[in-house]
């Protein structure tokens, strides 16, 4: 057996977690050979604060050793092959630019913490969205200028924080391309591939130095208070991946991890570098000035800035 965490091919690939019951937080290991999942419950959360659960093949097989003989009860039905090349779809333009002039909770925020000038300037550079119910839409824009999708957040519009899920009757996090599939304004065939957010802002700024965060929020923040690097963002902890990165191989990066996020994005950025030539640096800042409070809570490079206003 091959055996490897399932790559991300859309939500069929992703599953209720075991553990946290989050839906389409729990990715799977997989059998490449056999094109089949060990178990249901082998694979990890990609909640890896919130939960962290994680049950390797290793510990399911010393757990389950009389199925090392070659018993193939405990594998789901082979997968349908998959594509090894994946077309990149987009968001037609015209979605897109219907977005840009309403007003969200998030850009009301930003509007308390910097001035007009550089507020404008960040609505501009990252062509922030909004929804009739004031959601932000952070639009995931590629090198290319392809609009691969929107992710949608409702915010709270004096504090910065996110509105969990029941606050202002909108869910926790939403994406354009769910929705547009929901309203049949995209076809069945049509697939998701996502990229950096901030991708776009390479070519605008090809001159500034990548600085890698996160957060979509974060990346925005830092971009108002830091305005000479260009501030990209993952939109997960475990996003941190080659295909990600790939596109902006070339350029130096300097990663900001979250407190609670530095070993592990410090081991994915060395398997990155190896992998493609990539020359990922992590930064140590918020490791070497945190208090075990902050640590507790997780803060991220934006939470410093902001404490500073």
């Amino acid at each position: 057996m091959n055996i490897i965490l399932e790559k991300y091919k859309g939500q069929s690939t992703r599953f209720t977690c075991p553990s946290c019951g989050e839906k389409r937080a729990f990715t799977r290991y997989i059998d490449t050979i056999s094109n089949s999942y060990i178990n249901e419950n082998v694979g990890k959360c990609n909640h890896i604060i919130g939960c962290g659960y994680h049950l390797s093949p290793k510990q399911f097989f010393e757990n389950n050793p009389h199925l090392r003989t070659g018993d193939k009860n405990y594998i789901t039905p082979p997968l349908e092959k998959k594509k090894e090349l994946v077309p990149i779809n987009s968001i037609e333009v015209n979605t897109f630019l219907r977005t840009l002039n309403k007003s969200s909770n998030f850009m009301e925020f930003l509007g308390k913490v910097f001035d007009k000038e550089t507020s404008e300037r960040l609505f501009g550079d990252y062509y922030l969205g909004g929804t009739e119910n004031k959601e932000v839409i952070f639009w995931q824009i590629d090198k290319s200028l392809r609009i691969r999708t929107g992710k949608i957040i409702q915010y709270d519009p004096n504090t910065g924080k996110r509105n969990r899920r029941g606050e202002l009757n909108s869910p926790n996090i939403n994406w354009v391309h769910s929705a547009l599939k929901k309203q049949g304004k995209l076809p069945d065939k049509w697939q998701l591939t996502q990229c950096l957010f901030g991708e776009h802002l390479i070519n605008k700024y090809p001159h500034k130095p990548i600085c890698l965060v996160e957060s979509e929020k974060t990346s925005i923040i830092m971009s108002g208070f830091e305005p000479e690097f260009n501030w990209v963002a993952t939109g997960g902890v475990q996003n941190l991946n080659k295909e990600r990165i790939y596109p902006i191989r070339n350029h130096p990066i300097m990663a900001f991890p979250d407190l609670k996020c530095f070993e592990l994005w410090k081991e994915k950025a060395d398997k990155i570098n190896s992998e493609i030539g990539s020359t990922i640096r992590i930064s140590h800042y918020l490791e070497d000035i945190a208090t075990k409070e902050e640590r507790d809570q997780g803060l991220d490079i934006a939470d410093y800035m902001l404490k500073r206003c």
